[in-house]
């Protein structure tokens, strides 16, 4: 069962009246502070904390040196977030050219509907929808914008994964384009056509984009949080709530449960809509959770889908997702080549992970990365086996 981050009772009383519009929490006792601005920065709600305190009744409350560092950490996240975003119209303007169906994720985007600007929404990196056989050109696109490919092997990504990795030349960060909003195991793309199909156009700064439909959206924040489980930051959770609040009376749930039974998705979005609900006080219908968690037929495909569940749930994160995707694999060289790759990724790959070219430290990192996987996946294999057999009996 996913889980909220644990915070200061102020913070998370002020993130949730913040999206009710009810009433105000009372400011906490000087010696909390401390703890409450540690705990927004580590949830990346501190610019919603900042706009709480800055308000001319509440300027008192915090100490000056915790305000001044909260508005120091503010002003360079407002710096990234610039660069992002005219990043952001860069590769979109020349996705346009060549012709490029791209929907922004996320990003500079997702801030812009939800806050007016995206000074406010802390981001680490771009992610980009884009259709699979649309990845040579979009390929050959980065490669001119002078990014470089970030994957273990040549082509890993691509047979394997959900999306490609590309770094920025100058400042290090990652612009991924996805082919689905799905993550591994079940990477089909012929359930991606209606979500292109819903897709709107829409006016950000001075480009016409494609951008996804609300219940789509709603979807993709789901899974996005599903995805990173006990790393997902408490932001997320909020922005997932406001957008919900946003679209209450024109949200279409049934085309939402559509789609996520199509992607198969179901346990993984009514655990996000369940969570909501129970702290959020999300606008979520009963009914909607409920045909999410209905039993599935028994057939081999849900089985499946039951074990995955048990599994990511229950890994490391991530680890889970690429161990899962491993015992999908029907062909002994798909998973003989998948599992070289993780192992023993490229020099290339490890140069940049880690930071080093050395090639004693090179080897210590191998060895590292070898025993964490093997760890790891003595782990997996076991709750495998355990999931398989509770499977059966029921």
């Amino acid at each position: 069962m996913l889980t909220l981050p644990a915070i200061h009772p102020f913070l998370a009383d002020l993130l949730i009246e913040q999206v009710r519009m009810t009433q105000q929490p009372e400011a906490p006792p000087d010696q909390a502070w401390h703890r409450i601005v540690e705990d927004a920065l580590a949830q990346r709600v501190a610019p919603l904390l900042y706009q709480w305190i800055d308000l001319p009744d509440h300027q008192s409350f915090m100490p000056s040196t915790l305000r001044s560092r909260l508005k120091q950490e503010l002003m360079q996240h407002s710096a990234w977030n610039l660069l992002l975003t005219t990043e952001l119209r860069v590769i979109l303007a020349a996705c346009d050219q060549q012709s490029i169906p791209c929907i922004p994720l996320r990003g500079p985007v997702l801030a812009e509907q939800l806050y007016g600007g995206c000074s406010v929404r802390q981001m680490d990196d771009l992610d980009l929808l884009i259709h699979r056989k649309d990845l040579p050109t979009v390929k050959n696109l980065f490669e001119r914008l002078g990014y470089r490919q970030h994957e273990q092997r040549p082509g890993l990504h691509e047979d394997f994964s959900y999306s490609l990795e590309f770094v920025h030349p100058t400042h290090g960060f990652l612009v991924e384009p996805h082919w689905t909003l799905a993550y591994p195991p079940h990477l089909e793309i012929g359930p991606m056509r209606p979500v292109w199909m819903r897709c709107q156009r829409r006016r950000w700064t001075d480009l016409d984009i494609h951008c996804l439909r609300a219940e789509d959206l709603v979807l993709h924040l789901c899974l996005h949080v599903q995805h990173k489980g006990r790393q997902a930051p408490l932001l997320w959770f909020y922005e997932l709530d406001t957008l919900i609040r946003r679209h209450e009376t024109s949200l279409d749930w049934n085309v939402f449960i559509e789609q996520v039974r199509l992607m198969e998705q179901s346990a993984a979005t009514a655990d996000v809509l369940t969570v909501l609900a129970n702290t959020f006080h999300s606008p979520i219908l009963d009914s909607v959770v409920k045909q999410l968690t209905d039993p599935p037929s028994k057939s081999s495909s849900s089985r499946f889908c039951m074990i995955d569940k048990e599994i990511l749930v229950q890994s490391l994160p991530n680890s889970g997702e690429e161990f899962a995707m491993l015992t999908s694999l029907q062909d002994f060289k798909d998973r003989l080549r998948y599992t070289l790759s993780l192992v023993f990724p490229s020099p290339q790959y490890m140069t940049r992970r880690y930071g080093t070219s050395a090639p004693v430290r090179l080897a210590g990192r191998y060895l590292a990365r070898l025993c964490r996987i093997g760890v790891e996946g003595f782990r997996f294999a076991l709750i495998w086996i355990t999931s398989v057999r509770r499977t059966r009996h029921n």
